[in-house]
């Protein structure tokens, strides 16, 4: 296997369930953080194709008389199906780490007290209302895009969201450089800062090119650079990124982009 098709294992492997369990040392780590918007991007189209379907399915089926002429009821249903998917590929990590750092900002603590309450398993309000905000923004925003027909933006959302991880990553140093978060800041160098960062641009011109208006890819890239630069700010405060921060921006620029493409 070429060293690329290694890393993006890598990538898929410590992102998701879909590839089987690899060796995982540091440096192996570090070096699969450029391949996460590719593996987003399986990622997605994954569940894309199972919402479609889906839908399909639902169509054809005389027992689901019910939604003839309703498409609202059946694009809901679609876009949960696509949630529970990033649910049970992601084993939830990244909808953990929202949780988490949503009970560590919430509280207002700083310091120590601040990752005291991050590492705590149990969730607080604040992560619980973290939590359903965010599902329930892309629920929203899934559920409109599908009755839409907006295909696309289904497939793109995940690569979207975990090139967010990257871009944060190259923003902002680790609390701990041995951890998890900390491997993934050591692999988004400047390099990899510079490719994500034209490949956004280019993505968000080809969307444009695609019927996207302005204002809206104005409002991607705005929001996009808007909500790196605020959770990369929360961390230089608290004394650096960890995995949680990763893992949060990751559903939080899923969020974004389905949003901002609507």
């Amino acid at each position: 296997m070429s060293r690329a098709g290694g890393r993006f294992l890598d990538a898929l492997a410590f992102l998701s369930r879909l590839a089987p369990p690899r060796p995982c040392n540091a440096r192996s780590l570090a070096a699969c953080v450029p391949w996460f918007a590719p593996a987003g991007l399986v990622l997605g189209s994954l569940y894309t194709l199972a919402a479609w379907l889906f839908l399909t399915l639902l169509s054809a089926s005389p027992a689901t008389m019910l939604f003839s002429g309703a498409v609202w009821p059946a694009a809901a249903l679609a876009a949960w199906l696509w949630l529970a998917l990033e649910l049970w590929s992601t084993r939830g990590l990244h909808w953990d780490g929202l949780a988490d750092l949503g009970d560590a900002c919430g509280s207002g603590a700083t310091g120590a007290r601040f990752w005291e309450i991050l590492r705590d398993s149990r969730l607080g309000a604040f992560g619980a209302l973290s939590l359903l905000l965010i599902f329930s923004g892309q629920w929203l925003a899934l559920t409109w895009h599908l009755a839409a027909g907006h295909w696309l933006p289904l497939v793109l959302a995940p690569a979207w969201g975990r090139a967010c991880a990257v871009w944060l990553a190259a923003s902002a140093p680790p609390h701990d450089p041995d951890s998890l978060g900390g491997l993934a800041c050591a692999g988004a160098g400047p390099a990899v800062r510079r490719i994500y960062r034209l490949a956004a641009f280019l993505l968000t011109c080809l969307l444009m090119a695609l019927g996207l208006s302005l204002w809206q890819g104005l409002v991607l890239l705005g929001a996009q650079y808007w909500l790196t630069r605020r959770l990369a700010a929360t961390a230089r405060r608290q004394g650096g990124l960890s995995g949680d921060f990763l893992g949060a921006a990751i559903e939080l620029g899923q969020l974004c982009f389905l949003l901002a493409t609507l």
